[in-house]
């Protein structure tokens, strides 16, 4: 049986690009559905028999009517060939409010044969033209549906965590309890956030306050042949045992943080052994997004600046087509000489999109360079409780402050409760 992975396509996003004003589409609208286009395509050559997409449709909770538009007809087109498709929902596809409707409910609706949407943890039988493909789906989990107001208000914010980590591990063991216990091949799909994961440069602002971090070990059961995730929008397989456990990543490429990360989607062929049991063999096939390019331009030694850049713009192979940000460094005695609408003219005749040009008296930091932390040390930051660090922060600044000190306690009060709110 051959299976087709992908996640997270946030259609919808409209970061880097501009909106065509004839055909009302965002350049970066029309990046994700070519990649979304040749997933389809490819799920057709590669003879695919299921695909099992984990989470995050669309980049708003509640999308425009053209991006659910452009994805209900890709998922229909699947359908058409008789490929089985599963449908997992990630953070970005559930309501704001609890209890209102997500934009994937259409598809529990509006029933589309071979199709299955599920935003609860459950096992789905899914019917295949190979047979039956058991799926056991853990959608996103938030906070509250893990933990309440009353046992967080005793625990830290590491013991929150061990109790969260603990029910998505019970939650994981009911459903194989549950399940039947059929020859058919089975796999584990989430839209979680795993212990150890990498993320892309746009995911370093995510906070654990409202989410587990779920150790490998949790997901690891030899029922399983493979774990495809969703969330994390970096490609990655974790650790080396079986089951392998991986996340397709995004499907195209969202900002600049995402720059140098190949993105696409997972095949996945579940043969048996010799002793009987099911093995995933799976290889990562990238897709035709666009290229995002940063061009670093020096002349800070050279008598003509402008030129200096432009000879340099044009040598340049890689911007054609591409995403593009340029930073020019200069001397500040040359700040003047610096024609930057001359330069934006020639970009335009070759770029895709012109994010930024920026010029720069002294060399800085690379943007894009990974935080100067551990795996586990940035992990460690991520998962303190945001009250804790508002209360570091807030007596730090009463030292030098008399009316933060004296409002402390009510700001810590205030802060408590939107907490809660959330």
């Amino acid at each position: 049986m051959r299976v087709l992975h992908f996640s997270d396509v946030h259609l919808g996003a409209e970061i880097h690009g501009r909106r065509d004003p004839e055909k009302g589409m965002h350049t970066q609208l029309k990046d994700f559905l070519r990649c979304l286009d040749f997933m389809v395509e490819t799920a057709v050559d590669k003879d695919v028999d299921a695909v099992l997409f984990t989470g995050d449709a669309y980049h708003s909770r509640r999308p425009d009517p053209l991006p659910q538009r452009e994805f209900i007809k890709r998922i229909i087109s699947l359908s058409e060939r008789n490929i089985a498709v599963l449908i997992l929902a990630g953070n970005h596809d559930l309501p704001p409010v609890q209890g209102e409707a997500s934009a994937l409910d259409i598809f529990s609706v509006v029933k589309i044969p071979g199709v299955v949407f599920t935003r609860r943890p459950e096992v789905i039988s899914l019917p295949t033209r190979k047979g039956e493909l058991q799926v056991f789906c853990l959608p996103y989990l938030p906070r509250r549906s893990l933990v309440s107001v009353e046992e967080e208000r005793a625990l830290d914010e590491d013991k929150v965590q061990q109790l969260m980590g603990r029910r998505v591990r019970e939650g994981l063991e009911s459903l194989l309890q549950k399940s039947n216990q059929s020859d058919s091949p089975a796999i584990l799909v989430g839209h979680i956030w795993v212990q150890g994961a990498e993320f892309s440069g746009s995911e370093r602002i995510l906070t654990s306050s409202a989410e587990p971090i779920v150790p490998p070990s949790v997901l690891r059961h030899r029922r399983f042949a493979y774990v495809g995730l969703g969330h994390i929008h970096r490609h990655q397989a974790i650790d080396g045992f079986k089951p392998p456990i991986v996340y397709a990543g995004s499907l195209g490429r969202l900002d600049f943080g995402e720059e140098k990360q190949p993105k696409g989607f997972v095949i996945v062929d579940l043969e048996r052994t010799r002793e009987g049991e099911w093995e995933a063999k799976w290889q990562f096939i990238q897709t035709p997004t666009r290229q995002f390019i940063t061009v670093k331009l020096d002349v800070r030694n050279s008598t003509d600046p402008t030129q200096t850049a432009i000879e340099s713009l044009n040598s340049n192979p890689q911007i054609d087509g591409a995403v593009v940000r340029v930073l020019i460094f200069i001397k500040e005695a040359q700040r003047e000489q610096i024609n930057l609408g001359k330069l934006r003219e020639i970009l335009e005749k070759r770029a895709d999109y012109i994010s930024s040009i920026e010029t720069r008296t002294e060399e800085k930091q690379e943007i894009n360079d990974p935080i100067a932390r551990t795996p586990e040390e940035f992990e460690k930051q991520l998962r303190q409780n945001p009250i804790h660090l508002l209360e570091e922060w807030l007596e730090k600044k009463s030292q030098s402050d008399k009316q933060i000190k004296e409002r402390k306690s009510q700001l810590l009060d205030l802060a408590q409760k939107l907490m809660e709110n959330i």
